[in-house]
């Protein structure tokens, strides 16, 4: 997709070695990624009855490869299924969205699902699944899809509820696991945005984890091997997207699957999807988590993670958290009648909308002020020299165009009488007693130079130039 491209332009995508060739494997899935691409998921929220349909359509072009069973049903009645495919004796459990408002993985792996439909005859894809059989749990959440919230219709996360499995969401996955006795175990995750790479300022865009299974984070032969295999994508993701890939944190959850999975024998590996600048929908970690999982099959048909130091996992960079939306450098802001030069760091956050009608819908939230010079933002504005001025209130009528223009250049932006045109960026507010409460640091302010001329108006997150 033009998308996908773009970005790709914009970081060059330069080869690096770091100790590790790209098997012609997994060039194949980034550079034919386009051809299995599904239609009608461009966007993060993804309805579980459209999921169904496209599934249905991909495998129902390859019959008798396939394997579909219904594992049971969410608190809602919404059907919750397994897609299986291979013959082999090595057992690949991978499960997405149990978050219900994370849908990256699952949106990639309905792209994987139309890659093998179509390549199931190719040597390498035959050959993959003659010694592996693989099962995807697309959607384990799909009450909480439906609403986009992180939990399930009861309300509990599924992600802490692996030891009194309250759920029949969590039920199921206990269930399948225990009865495949699967070998590798994919948690699929989306993590937030507001992960950096420790001591970079590059967003975490994938994060890796091999999940401890107690609070001392003992070794064992599956977690090594798990560090392994996560080591081997780690350099593949060097590859594709150098410096943007981090280790989330590997404290111990005793209610977590991915925690008590490991510990049940299977050997887990958590990947999360962060943030990248200009890809609010994910889609380029779609497609990196769409060839990520790829190459971990190929690696786990042929072994090739399993000459990898285990200790290059400890190399991994951490996650931090020093990212904001919007960072606001250098500001100046009035506190009795002083002015204080301050950096503001801005939250963005998606507000719940079960609708998937219109627009996404942001919170503004000021999350941190004063100095960051530690942090960045994914979009970050010089005011050096500006501060901050909340407009004012003109009591009268506005008389013609010049008017309005003189009046916002002196910092009037509300009225007692609607003007008869907006020349304004903003929507023109009529005044009445809450409008003050328009005029805040989260919503609506000008910064104005030192002659308290207007430059630039911060509204609802955005900056606009007045000019």
């Amino acid at each position: 997709m033009d998308f996908i491209k773009l970005v790709t332009l914009s970081l060059v995508f330069t080869t690096y070695s770091y100790g590790q060739q790209l098997s012609s494997f997994t060039e194949e899935l980034f550079n034919e990624y386009s051809k299995y691409e599904v239609e009608g998921f461009s966007e993060m929220k993804v309805k579980p009855d459209f999921l169904q349909k496209q599934i249905d359509l991909i495998t129902g072009k390859a019959p008798g490869l396939f394997e579909i069973q219904l594992l049971g049903h969410s608190v809602e009645d919404r059907p919750i299924r397994m897609v299986s495919v291979g013959n082999g004796d090595v057992d690949v459990l991978m499960w997405s969205q149990m978050h219900g408002n994370e849908s990256t993985a699952t949106r990639s792996i309905v792209d994987l699902l139309s890659f093998i439909a179509e390549n199931s005859k190719q040597k390498s894809v035959n050959s993959l699944l003659q010694d592996l059989r693989i099962h995807f749990i697309p959607m384990l959440n799909p009450d909480g899809a439906s609403r986009w919230t992180r939990e399930n219709a009861i309300g509990i996360d599924l992600n802490r509820d692996a030891l009194r499995l309250i759920a029949p969401e969590s039920q199921l996955l206990k269930r399948v696991r225990d009865s495949l006795s699967a070998d590798y175990g994919f948690n699929l995750h989306d993590q937030s945005k507001y992960y950096n790479v420790e001591r970079l300022n590059n967003e975490a865009s994938i994060s890796f984890l091999a999940t401890a299974f107690d609070y001392e984070k003992s070794r064992s032969a599956g977690r090594d091997e798990a560090m392994q295999l996560i080591s081997y994508l780690y350099k593949i993701n060097q590859h594709y997207i150098p410096n943007h890939t981090g280790r989330y944190n590997d404290d111990f959850e005793p209610r977590a699957f991915g925690d008590n999975i490991q510990k049940w024998g299977t050997k887990l590996i958590l990947i999360e999807t962060g943030g990248f600048k200009n890809d609010p929908e994910k889609q380029l970690g779609r497609k990196l988590n769409f060839v990520l999982i790829g190459s971990a099959l190929e690696a786990i048909q042929k072994g090739l993670h399993k000459a990898i130091s285990v200790e290059q996992y400890s190399q991994i960079p951490r996650n931090d958290r020093n990212l904001f939306d919007l960072k606001i450098e250098k500001v100046q802001k009035m506190v009795n009648s002083s002015y204080y030069t301050v950096d503001l760091g801005y939250f963005l956050e998606e507000s719940s909308n079960d609708s998937y009608k219109g627009k996404v819908i942001y919170q503004v939230t000021l999350e941190d002020q004063g100095d960051l010079s530690t942090y960045t933002g994914y979009k970050n504005f010089n005011a050096e020299g500006l501060k901050i001025l909340f407009p004012k209130v003109f009591n009268g009528r506005v008389k013609n165009s010049a008017h309005e223009k003189s009046l916002l250049q002196d910092g009037f932006l509300y009225f007692t009488k609607a003007p008869s045109r907006k020349y304004f960026p903003t929507t023109m507010f009529q005044y009445n007693d809450g409008v003050e409460q328009e005029s805040s640091l989260e919503n609506t302010y000008l910064l104005v130079n030192k002659l308290n001329q207007p430059k630039y108006l911060f509204y609802k997150g955005q900056i606009i130039d007045l000019k």
